[in-house]
């Protein structure tokens, strides 16, 4: 098992919500980046498999900083504009993003029941704005995110411009969290340069930057269909090795 390395606290707090990362060195060596201070560890990468736990235990961390006042809120980034039919979806933007931000509504109800439409909803009677935004690509230019915990969702669908555009919202007093799986991509037109993807592309460009890191989490806790689905494209390539 592994060891506690300090914020035996925060450790707890994870317990108490069901979550123990102690037993997979992984788990806890992200945790570990996630709530590193920024001067430490600003940017965190984490490229892994479906299951692995990338998303929850991300939100989990945030919630936590936020929950504690190291940070003011939580944002959270989903491109939502691949699947074409939030237009055809009933309500204003918020409603039509909602079926899109159930990993961070999930997340939420493991801290606390409710708390994503607590922490949605501004509170007038102490002038303190939402301490959740959940974002599609398509609305954050513009926008300046300051004392923020920032998590870029399944990355691996942004295109390039969209990636940009999300990290030059960020001060420098903001966490920033980016995660996707390589092997699941749901933007068909999405552009490669050279062979990579632009979730590869930015990978590369702050790969030996400091202040940056970079996790691949290994365990599918789905379970073995899980598992084996999201190995499917080694099947395709033995079928097109037969033609």
């Amino acid at each position: 098992m592994a060891k506690r390395k300090g914020g035996d606290i925060k450790y707890r707090w994870l317990e108490e919500r069901g979550v123990n990362v102690l037993t997979d060195q992984g788990q806890l060596e992200y945790m570990q980046s996630l709530w590193a201070p920024v001067d430490v560890i600003q940017a965190v990468f984490c490229e892994a498999r479906a299951g692995t736990g990338k998303t929850t235990l991300a939100v989990l961390a945030g919630a936590y900083e936020v929950e504690v006042g190291h940070f003011d809120k939580l944002i959270y980034i989903r491109n939502t504009i691949p699947l074409r039919d939030m237009g055809f979806l009933p309500g204003a933007a918020i409603d039509k993003e909602l079926p899109y931000m159930t990993p961070l509504v999930g997340a939420l109800e493991m801290v606390q029941p409710g708390l994503y439409e607590k922490w949605t909803r501004a509170d007038f009677t102490r002038r303190e704005p939402p301490k959740v935004e959940a974002i599609s690509t398509a609305f954050i230019r513009g926008l300046n995110w300051k004392r923020a915990y920032v998590i870029l969702d399944e990355a691996q669908s942004f295109d390039l411009e969209e990636l940009q555009t999300a990290y030059t919202r960020c001060d420098d007093d903001c966490k920033v969290v980016t995660l996707g799986s390589l092997r699941q991509n749901d933007n068909r037109k999405l552009k490669r340069v050279a062979g990579l993807t632009p979730l590869e592309i930015f990978m590369e460009h702050f790969k030996d930057m400091p202040l940056v890191a970079f996790h691949a989490l290994d365990t599918n806790y789905r379970g073995w269909l899980s598992n084996h689905a999201d190995d499917i494209q080694q099947t395709v390539k033995k079928l097109e090795g037969r033609q």
